[in-house]
């Protein structure tokens, strides 16, 4: 831009203005993107760099010799704009190419000048150019396509409005920072990934206990989703499985269309889309067991067995990877029932029952049975038998019934058991298989004086005592990790020692400690006397000690015990407690032998909201007469209020 020409008088000075200094600067840029970018030999990125170099000094040079030849104020200042823009690209362009620029005696001098900083330099340089570009060539664009507007189409202006040319630079500007704001935040973004699950159905995804099944598989597990190619159910499921897929070489997935394989899906007995079958296969291939989940393809039906799908999974999981994994519920003397359904009050047996109990162990797929006297309880134990439980028994046990559980123990089996302190005759009768792992029970209810669970609001509150004390056994390792927050509820509950005698090779330890100040309450009037003990007392023990090996010599036998002085803990009134529940867990998993696997399942259910008659009377009310009437009220109120207002 220059050459103001007048024609005499007061005639309006006129102002030439002229492209090709911008337009020879934006080809030097295009010519340095060129070498960069497109070239390959070293030759032509050296030969290109220095063109373009040329090319914007030119550029540069150009617009510097215009303002210095310009008369007016105004086209002084446009051109010192554009001067500007010019110098922050060349300054970009001079520090990216003496870092990227292919001589050996530049880089040298650069690492000895720089040192261990010169890596850091480096990646900056290659950030610090299209930044500069983009601080100066869109403010120079943005200036001189203000300034040509001006013209009268041929490149002569009468005059150049100040505003406009701020505006055009200010606005180049902005959408240059603009720019580089998403940029660096795209760059942090992806540096720092987090991801925001705000899925309809957050337990579609895997669990940390899923994933440990996956990955200890032993045997292939192929997974086929019969789901058609655009789904909504199929959206949710897919991912859960992808995700596993990556954990295991021995986990496979894939996804058929019923329509379009009618042979495979007849060959799984499939029906029809919306199926998932979990097929075990040998070392050649070939399908052997199958587990199926019926899931639907509409995503409101669906619904429900989403709720549940990860422990859904991981129980088809464990069927084909762990079969014949039974456990057996002794029977025949008192034990809790199974009974899962509202309490009869005219039920003899008044205790809380521990169907829950076997609800979880069916989850986690084991097989439950009841053992008595009629099927080995007093001679054999089963063979199959991987865990036996005793589930708070109040009745006399046979001499052979505890000597067939002590072989059980003795040959490297896996018991639970669940002891009531209120059953002092049954506590004697298993004392010796206690004995057998150096454990002693003493059937003593023990109270807390300020630390319970509240139920009644009566003193006998004080028999539900809490453990927040937890050693560092594998069966509570969960519980351990939150020590001190997590409180496990033990209504009713005894104590553990050691005995005098401990045998060889077993390993004890004492999984649940009860608080400071807790008692013995021998005489049950739910108050600390003389002559009581108050301490800290052992509620739980673990035990367990490792076995020569088995008849063929290389399966290994470890036999493994845990003990727990409150049949309450793992009854039905405190399964929902999670501590509680992850206790149960944890123990089981331990007893069978799949510590690998401890946690639990993502489940999330729809929990109903039940209220008792009186309540239901409470919220008619409150519903039909008390908030109509209170609104009806405010109303009248402010009605009066706005009268006595209008006629003062």
């Amino acid at each position: 831009m220059a050459d103001q020409r007048t024609s005499g008088g007061n005639a309006p000075k006129s102002i030439q203005v002229v492209l090709w200094p911008t337009i020879l600067f934006f080809v030097g840029l295009f010519v340095l993107f060129l070498g960069e970018r497109m070239l390959t030999t070293e030759g032509l990125q050296k030969g290109a760099a220095t063109l373009a170099s040329l090319l914007l000094l030119a550029g540069l040079v150009g617009i510097v010799s215009r303002r210095s030849s310009a008369k007016d104020a105004i086209e002084k200042r446009a051109l010192g704009y554009l001067m500007l823009s010019g110098l922050a690209v060349i300054l970009g362009v001079v520090v990216y190419l003496l870092f990227n620029l292919k001589s050996a005696g530049l880089q040298e001098s650069l690492r000895s000048m720089l040192g261990k900083n010169y890596e850091r330099a480096s990646s900056v340089s290659q950030m610090f150019l299209p930044m500069m570009v983009l601080l100066g060539a869109l403010p120079m664009a943005f200036i001189q396509q203000a300034v040509y507007t001006m013209t009268d189409g041929r490149g002569v202006a009468e005059a150049i409005e100040p505003h406009r040319i701020t505006y055009s630079g200010q606005s180049g500007l902005s959408v240059a920072l603009v720019a580089i704001f998403v940029a660096a935040a795209n760059y942090v973004v992806t540096e720092r990934n987090s991801k925001v699950d705000l899925a309809r159905f957050q337990n579609t995804k895997t669990s940390e206990t899923t994933r440990k099944v996956v990955q200890s598989l032993l045997r292939p597990i192929q997974v086929t989703l019969f789901f058609p190619t655009a789904n909504e159910v199929r959206e949710q499921v897919q991912p859960y499985f992808d995700e596993l897929a990556k954990l295991s070489p021995n986990f496979q997935v894939q996804i058929l269309d019923h329509a379009l394989e009618p042979g495979r899906a007849k060959e799984m007995s499939v029906s029809g889309n919306g199926m998932i079958v979990l097929t075990q296969l040998d070392d050649k291939g070939k399908a052997g067991s199958r587990e199926t989940i019926n899931i639907g393809l509409n995503i409101d039906t669906a619904r429900g067995t989403l709720l549940a799908f990860d422990g859904d999974v991981q129980k088809r999981l464990l069927q084909l990877s762990r079969p014949g994994r039974v456990v057996y519920f002794t029977s025949g003397h008192g034990e809790r029932s199974f009974d899962t359904g509202a309490l009869d009050l005219m039920k003899d047996d008044m205790r809380l029952p521990v169907g829950a109990l076997r609800t979880m162990m069916v989850n986690l797929g084991y097989e439950v049975r009841t053992l008595s006297v009629q099927n080995g309880l007093a001679g054999k134990l089963p063979q199959d038998a991987g865990l036996v439980v005793i589930a708070g028994p109040t009745e006399r046990f046979l001499g052979e019934e505890v000597s067939a559980l002590s072989s059980f123990l003795d040959d490297g089996g896996h018991l639970l058991v669940l002891l009531d302190p209120t059953a002092e005759q049954t506590a004697i009768d298993l004392g010796p298989l206690l004995k057998r792992v150096g454990l002693k029970f003493t059937p003593q209810v023990l109270c807390h004086p300020e630390r319970f669970a509240v139920r009644t609001h009566k003193d006998n509150d004080r028999e539900n005592i809490v453990s927040t004390s937890f050693s560092s056994h594998v069966s509570v390792t969960t519980l351990s990790r939150n020590s001190g927050r997590a409180g496990v509820i033990l209504p009713k509950s005894g104590f553990f020692e050691r005995d005098t005698v401990m045998p060889a090779g077993v390993q004890l330890d004492f999984t649940l400690r009860s608080m400071p100040n807790t008692f013995a309450d021998t005489n049950r009037n739910f108050q600390l006397d003389a002559g009581e003990k108050s301490q800290v007392f052992e509620l739980a023990a673990a035990a367990q000690k490792m076995l020569e090996p088995g008849k063929d010599g290389k399966t290994k036998r470890e036999l493994r015990l845990v003990a727990v002085g409150s049949a309450d803990a793992m009854s039905d009134g405190l399964v929902p407690w999670l501590p509680n529940r992850v206790l149960i867990l944890d123990s089981v998993k331990w007893l069978m032998q799949e510590e690998a696997i401890l946690g639990e399942p993502v489940q999330d259910h729809d929990v109903p909201i039940v209220h008792t008659k009186g309540q239901e009377k409470l919220w008619f009310w409150l519903t039909t007469l008390l908030m109509p009437s209170l609104v009806l009220g405010v109303g009248l109120l402010y009605t009066r209020a706005v009268r006595r207002r209008r006629a003062s």
